[in-house]
């Protein structure tokens, strides 16, 4: 039977392939040269230059610095000239690396061209670099012959071939050697040979040589060909050919990538030897320049220098700004005051669908009143049950929810003298009371902080001198744990609180009669202190309305039309003093959803639960979804309703996430990726085809920007490289009691504090925790990762891997391991399971056996409770 062809069972709109689980491009075919052609970049390059309709007198390069300036005609001669020459005085094979240390100069275009053609690896490096970390970069790339300024030339170790000087008489003279055969096309350079190694930014350690051969480059310069060449079909002119000032540097990939691009495209560069703003105003008039790559530094200084009037920048139609991030209201100034000039942003993801509308931000209007206003649109009976508190059998139909709340807030209005933007602390287990309060408060207006009815009494101290609350919600069991507040101690299981609930006579809207700017704080939540002590985060209405605004949208595409769309019954499983609790808490109000509460959770008592009231959806932890994956307690209840769980908190392994789909099939596992500081959810993944995407948290949200950065530079980063991840968006919290300059920066972004990245189609992967790293010798161990693998034993329940102190390496990799009921699994044989499977410095060098894993309500493992038991030898403790 003949092979399905892959391309017909792809996707039109997604690019995949269900047969192969592959991502195709959705963009036509490009066409490359045939990959056993041997072709050098600099000859591709090359060969299209020559096809255009560009005069060899028109001008390639300018060093506006020193004045000199450069012809194609005479860059294609200079090329052939040093390439014939560097044959026939030096003994250079192909493969050898030349290493390459100047500032901009008309004179590297044509070192890169003749090298890249006679197959030497061509090795840029930043000028500025110290003698060390050019020893080392030499080191790293084996280079034999130096190209270099006098000025740097002191910082060149002895190569095997010495160092040519580009300032010096002898090499000008190897620019100019006549009667030369057509030498270029005479040396056979196979695509995959290695074109250049380029250095990272060592974001992750210290800098790494990274290869990249002429296959890469011809791909990338493909791209730009086909680019020009549509552009000239789109506007019936000839291929447009700019005029670019380059602000990169040439010994940086982006310079390098640009360089070739503008030979291809027979464009003109303009060189500095060290960047002035004016200088480069004066450059844009001189020359006409049309277009240069920015960052946001530069674009600030366009917005805000007066220098910008003294010159004629009417020839300016692109700036390309990335490297940082660009504030919104920095890019509105520019564009008013350039209004033809494009300004494209890059480093920035957005999210994939359109943005959702939100509430005028100057409209008063607080998150209670929000959810009640789409709640009151929907469908939903008051008869409904809104809660239930399995343990005690308690129930609540949404009008006595409703009726309840109104009778609280008339209560706390009428009985105590509590102000707007008070801050009201909550220490209680679940229960059916909770949801009543926290919609009572934040409908006056008062801030809702609700805390782990677990934490001790050091703990609630620190929290409640974070957030400076005048009045407490507590239970009986909870209240000795509060101190004396301004306005007292309220018991939710008290005659009195019950009072309140109870209320006659109540003026009609008292909620709306309340004015609450969407602005204004609505909750304090206290993040889960696994790196340091907790902190408190403040939420306001607006973030809390527009991640609302978020679910209602989804759920009305789902409904479709006036259908009546089928009630979902949620089993809680974070504690709703968390902000995922939280949020989702006010998402069943919003949707009139039914909402199951457990007062101390356990894993039976759940499944129970979903049987006894056909539970359809529950948010886990990845514990949770173990659990799931591994206990033969699933066996004895019948889960059939069960439609879909939401992981989050932490990374999920690809292999749990299989095995619980094979276990599960009728269940859609999807994650997601949210954080306090987000209000709850960044990043989700929506439907099968997307949850499918083993190991990704999903896209972003609606109205959610997010980029990578490299924690050490704050460049951000392409698709593919892993770095530090910021997000911005109207969900993002108002502030943090401690350290909101730490964490979010002046144009709002929040720096999450997580290691990871996105792939080419915009899904998000999270690696670990920055501050959570191991450092083994030069290298980063993702602890996540090593816990992922363990989780994968069938002889271990759980586990947890934390750096251990070294005197050699600095840190070692050491595991907490939880093993299965009679299993013998030994400290050997958990070592060599893990480095089977991993690089040698991410082996696990120390291994402790403990009966269970210390972890957040949340299910975030407690590290800092490991690391210190483990320097203690408090294992026996845990």
């Amino acid at each position: 039977m003949a092979e399905t062809d892959p391309k017909r069972l792809m996707d039109p709109k997604t690019g995949f392939c269900h047969q192969t689980g592959t991502y195709s491009s959705l963009r036509r075919p490009l066409p490359l040269p045939p990959i056993n052609q041997p072709l050098s970049v600099a000859e591709f390059c090359l060969s299209l230059f020559q096809r255009t309709s560009t005069d060899g007198s028109t001008t390639f390069v300018v060093n506006e610095t020193a004045g000199e300036s450069l012809s194609h005609s005479q860059f294609v001669s200079q090329v052939r000239s040093l390439a014939y020459s560097l044959q026939q005085r030096y003994s250079l094979s192909q493969n050898d690396v030349a290493f390459v240390v100047s500032p901009p100069s008309i004179h590297i275009p044509v070192v890169y061209f003749a090298l890249l053609s006679l197959g030497i690896i061509v090795s840029p490096s930043n000028p500025l670099s110290s003698n060390s970390e050019i020893a080392y970069q030499i080191q790293l790339s084996k280079s034999v012959i130096a190209f270099a300024t006098s000025k740097a030339f002191h910082k060149i170790p002895f190569l095997k071939h010495g160092t040519i000087l580009l300032d010096s008489p002898e090499f000008l003279s190897m620019l100019t050697e006549s009667n030369i055969d057509n030498i270029i096309k005479s040396v056979k350079v196979n695509q995959s040979d290695t074109a250049a190694i380029l250095y990272s930014s060592g974001t992750t350690g210290r800098v790494k040589g990274v290869m990249v051969t002429h296959r890469n480059l011809i791909g990338i310069l493909a791209i730009i060909h086909r680019y020009n060449m549509d552009q000239g079909k789109d506007n019936g002119m000839p291929p447009w050919r700019p005029v670019t000032f380059f602000t990169v540097p040439l010994f940086h990939a982006f310079g390098f990538f640009m360089l070739l691009g503008m030979v291809l495209s027979a464009s003109t560069v303009v060189l500095v030897e060290r960047f002035d703003f004016e200088e480069m105003l004066r450059a844009v008039e001189k020359y006409k320049v049309t277009a240069m790559p920015v960052s946001p530094p530069v674009v600030v200084a366009f917005v805000k220098s007066g220098l910008t009037k003294k010159y004629n920048l009417s020839s300016l139609q692109r700036l390309g700004c990335g490297g940082a991030s660009l504030g919104e209201e920095m890019a509105q100034r520019f564009r008013k005051k350039f209004p033809n000039v494009l300004l494209a942003q890059t480093g920035i993801y957005n999210c994939l669908t359109p943005t959702i509308p939100l509430p005028p931000i100057s409209q008063p209007l607080s998150a209670a009143e929000f959810c009640f206003s789409i709640f009151n649109s929907t469908f939903t009976d008051g008869a409904t049950t809104f809660s239930v508190n399995t343990t005690t059998g308690e129930a609540l139909s949404y009008s006595q929810l409703v009726s309840q709340v109104r009778s609280l807030a008339y209560s706390l209005q009428q009985r105590y003298s509590l102000s707007q933007h008070d801050v009201a602390f909550i220490l209680s287990p679940p229960s059916i009371h909770v949801p009543v309060v926290y919609f009572a408060l934040l409908s006056l207006g008062i801030v809702v902080s609700p805390a782990n009815p677990l934490s001790s009494k050091s703990e609630i101290a620190h929290q409640i001198q974070l957030s400076k609350p005048v009045v407490a919600f507590v239970t009986s069991e909870t209240s000795h744990k509060i101190p004396s507040l301004t306005h007292g101690t309220i018991l939710l299981d008290s005659p009195e609180f019950l009072s309140l609930l109870t209320q006659s006579n109540i003026v009609n809207g008292l909620t709306k009669s309340v004015k609450v700017n969407q602005s204004d704080t609505a909750a304090i939540l206290y993040s889960s202190g696994t790196t340091g002590r907790v902190k408190g985060v403040m939420i306001t209405h607006r973030n809390l309305i527009a991640m609302m605004a978020v679910i209602h949208h989804q759920n009305t595409n789902q409904g479709q039309g006036n259908e009546k769309r089928p009630r979902s019954v949620t089993f809680f499983t974070v504690p709703l003093f968390h902000v995922f609790g939280f949020f989702m808490l006010l998402a069943v109000v919003l949707l009139g959803n039914t909402v199951v509460l457990v007062e101390r959770f356990d894993f039976e008592e759940m499944l129970r639960a979903v049987e006894k009231y056909k539970v359809t959806g529950m948010p886990v932890s990845p514990p949770l979804a173990v659990a799931f994956v591994k206990s033969d307690l699933t066996k004895k209840y019948d889960l059939s309703s069960l439609q879909g769980l939401g992981c989050g908190g932490a990374p999920l392994g690809k292999d749990i996430a299989m095995r619980f789909n094979e276990k599960f099939p009728g269940v859609l596992l999807v994650q997601g990726y949210g954080l306090t500081e987000t209000s709850g959810g960044a990043t989700r993944a929506i439907g099968p085809e997307e949850a499918g995407r083993y190991g990704s948290v999903g896209r972003l949200a609606e109205n959610m920007e997010g980029k990578i950065v490299d924690p050490e530079t704050g460049e951000a980063l392409p698709p593919g490289q892993r770095g530090e991840l910021w997000l911005r968006g109207p969900t993002v919290m108002k502030g943090d009691e401690k350290a909101t300059a730490e964490t979010l920066d002046s144009e709002g972004w929040l720096k999450t504090g997580d290691i990871c990245y996105f792939d080419s189609e915009g899904f998000l992967y999270v690696v670990d925790r920055l501050k959570e790293l191991i450092k083994y010798k030069a290298y980063q161990v993702p602890p996540a990762e090593l816990e992922h693998l363990l989780h994968s034993h069938p002889e271990i329940v759980d586990a947890a891997v934390i750096p251990y102190p070294d005197e050699e390496a600095g840190q070692i990799p050491m595991a907490y391991v939880v093993r299965n009921p009679g299993s013998n699994i030994t400290q050997a044989q958990v070592m060599d399971f893990i480095a089977k499977q991993v690089a040698p410095y991410k082996k696990i060098r120390r291994v402790a056996f403990i009966n269970s894993i210390p972890k957040t309500p949340a299910g975030k493992i407690l590290r800092r409770e490991l690391i210190n038991h483990s320097l203690s030898n408090g294992l026996s403790k845990l």
